[in-house]
This record gives C-alpha cells, structure tokens and sequence, in this order.
C-alpha cells in the first residue's frame, strides 16, 4: 500500500466529538416545515412516490450490495468472510467484475480490519492481485482508491457503554470519509470487535446496527460488517437467516444478510468432490433480503485457490444413482438442530414432501404428470426401505429411518 495512507486513524481517535461537512436543513428550511417531529424531523412527501419508485437502485456491487444501505456478512472461521470483504473492495476501485457481480461505479473503499496485522492485509491483497490478474495500471488504482486500516491489537469499539452509547470515533470516521469523497465501500470486520465482544447484548447489537446504517446513509457507501456465525450452522443443510453468532438481534436489524459456509460433506457428495478437497469451497447465499428479488436468493459456490483468494467454482451436480436419491428423499424428513446441530426428524403431508423433493432436485421430468409419478416411486422406496411411516396424516422417519442418517 501507499506510505501516504493515513495507517494511524485509529490510534488518532480522541473523545473530543468533531462535526462532519454531511449536508443538514438548514434554519430556514426547518422552521417553514409545518410537520417536523423534533428528532425524527419530517414526514417524507408522498407524492414523490411514483418518481422515486422508478428510480433504478444505486448499487455499489449489483446485483446485491446497495450504495447508502448496510448488509451483515456472516459465517465460521476460515470461511473466507475477510477475502470477500478485501476482494469486494479491489473490485469497487478497478471495476473489475468480481465473483459474479459487477460495479456500476468505479470509486474509493475504506477497510477497518481488527484482527489483521499489516502484514496480513499485504499478503491477502496479493494474493488477491494475482488471483483476479491485475495490471498494473489497477494494481495502481487500488493503491490510491482503498484504504485499509490493519488494526489487529487495537482498540476499534464504536459502541460502548452500558447503556450501548455510540462513540465520537463514528464522527471521526464520517469526517476522513467526507474528506476523500467518492468512497463506494466501507468494511468493518469483525462486529464483535466493534461493540467490545457484547454479544449477547440486545441494546449494544442493535445500536450497533443502527449506527452502521447512519454512516451508510450519511456517506452513500456500502457498509459491510462481517460477523461470526453460530457454530450450529455448518451441521445446518438448510439455510436460513439469524446464522450470527449472538442475540439475533444484530440480524433483526440489518436488511441484507449474506452468508459464507464451507462446503459440507453432503454437497461434496452431491458434487463429487473428494471429502479431502471439500474446504476448498465456500458458498455464498444470500439469506435474508427485505429488497431484493426471490430469484436473487440463490447460492454461488466459490474456490479458494492460492493465497487463499476467491474464484467462482466450476461445479455441477452429479446425477444421483437410485439409492442416493431414496436416501436424499429420507433427507428432507429431518432438520438441524438450531443448538446442537443434530438431525431431529420432522412430520410432513405427502404433498409437502413432493415440494421439497421438487425444489431439491429430486424428481425428473418435464411435464407435471412425469414429475408426479417420479414423487410417487421416489416416496414408495422410502415407504420399502422401511424409512418412514404415517401418524394421524402426516410421515415421519421411523427408528431405521433415524437410525440411517445417524450413520
């Protein structure tokens, strides 16, 4: 990185609170308002509705990260959380396509990383650089666009207190954004060093939140604040929201939630890929999405090649023999645990199992007839191996059922 990179922000932070050039009302345009609610100021215009409504979404990385909003970025150790933060950041100062997305605006990113060394920030960005073969004219670019911040020891707390007050160090970051103008990308990683490891606080988590969107919304940027998952979600085949470590609070609060997972050994399975080599790969899923289209919510497995970076990963489902799909179809009677991880069976109508044999890729079939005569002779093998059996309407696993996903 550039010697002109201010390295010591953090340790400039004082307790004196600075003003921000961020554009307020003035005066006389408060006092001429005849509906101002004090701290919430005015109600919005609705007949701007139509005209704001068709307005295309500014997004810093399309088709999922928008400019002005903050997202959650979630997931265990090790499943390359930190990687797509710095890859993310190269991309918005090149305008390099990355992982699948694309940047509309090419423009400035600032990284706060508290548990990265200098050297670490170096050795991931070039790692990086070669992984997405930079020239360099934008090996240039990113050294005058990205601003990392390699805090590992430092204090980075932004809420503190008992009470989860927001410290003067917000407004210090909200100045030197100001001041660089054009920055597309703010990183925070992780959130348990912002908020001093209170997790499991409900006020500290959602002020946490609520201060990370103000400084979204005040600089425009993107704001990305990685946080560490639940150890029950690698055991977790399906995949949902609330995946962070903590309250759920700090989920309950964000918009966006995207989550990394390493490659469990069922996918590996699905995708053939040897049970040594699965850690190689990381999906990424959006999970959950107040704005964003259905069709959007959709994994995207990626590859960690040399230096750890991220690639998008070649990989397609191997068609299952028959006792692999009898066995997948026994699958979807069972669930994770949300604290153990565990499998614990489920009680299902026949006509909820069909959907979720549908949508898990187990029937064949172009027509509507040909998929419901393979739901039948898929559900009848379960029926024959003894698998399941019915209780007032409704199918669950037996004891050889339990007994083989348990092994």
């Amino acid at each position: 990185m550039s010697e002109t990179k201010p390295i010591g922000l953090l340790d400039s932070f004082s307790d004196k609170p600075r003003m921000t050039s961020f554009n307020q009302p003035s005066a006389t345009e408060t006092s001429s308002l005849s509906a101002n609610l004090g701290w919430l100021g005015n109600p919005i215009d609705l007949r701007d509705t139509n005209e704001i409504s068709q307005k295309k979404v500014d997004f810093a990385i399309a088709p999922i990260f928008a400019a002005g909003r903050a997202a959650l970025v979630t997931g265990l150790g090790a499943s390359s959380k930190s990687t797509l933060l710095k890859q993310l950041a190269v991309a918005i100062t090149t305008g390099r396509d990355v992982l699948g997305m694309s940047i509309p605006q090419v423009g400035k990113a600032v990284l706060i990383l508290a548990e990265d060394t200098e050297e670490d920030a170096h050795r991931s960005l070039d790692a990086i650089f070669k992984s997405m073969q930079l020239s360099d004219l934008e090996i240039s670019l990113v050294q005058d666009r990205l601003y990392i911040f390699a805090a590992a020891g430092k204090d980075c707390v932004i809420v503190s207190g008992e009470d989860g007050k927001t410290s003067v160090r917000v407004e210090q970051l909200l100045e030197f954004v100001s001041q660089l103008s054009d920055v597309r990308l703010i990183g925070l990683d992780p959130a348990i060093a912002l908020t001093r490891g209170r997790e499991l606080d409900e006020v500290a988590q959602r002020e946490l939140a609520n201060t990370v969107e103000r400084i979204a919304i005040k600089t425009g940027a993107a704001v990305l604040v990685i946080s560490h998952a639940a150890k029950s979600i690698q055991h977790q085949q399906e995949i949902s929201s609330h995946a962070s470590r903590g309250s759920g609070a700090i989920t309950d609060a964000f918009r966006l939630e995207v989550l990394m997972k390493v490659m469990t050994t069922k996918d590996a399975k699905t995708f053939r890929v040897q049970e040594i080599n699965r850690h190689q790969y990381v999906r990424m899923q959006v999970t959950k999405a107040n704005a964003l289209p259905p069709a959007l919510i959709k994994p995207t497995w990626l590859e960690r090649v040399s230096g750890g970076a991220l690639t998008l990963a070649s990989l397609t489902p191997a068609a299952p023999t028959s006792w692999e799909r009898v066995r997948r179809g026994l699958e979807i009677f069972f669930e994770s645990n949300q604290e153990t991880g565990a499998p614990q069976s489920l009680k299902l109508t026949y006509a909820k199992w069909k959907t979720m044999a549908l949508s898990s890729g187990l029937l064949t079939g172009t027509t509507t007839s040909a998929r419901d005569m393979s739901a039948r002779r898929l559900f009848s093998s379960i029926k024959e191996a003894n698998w399941i059996h019915e209780v007032e309407g409704e199918w669950t696993a037996t004891s050889e059922g339990e007994q083989e996903i348990l092994e």
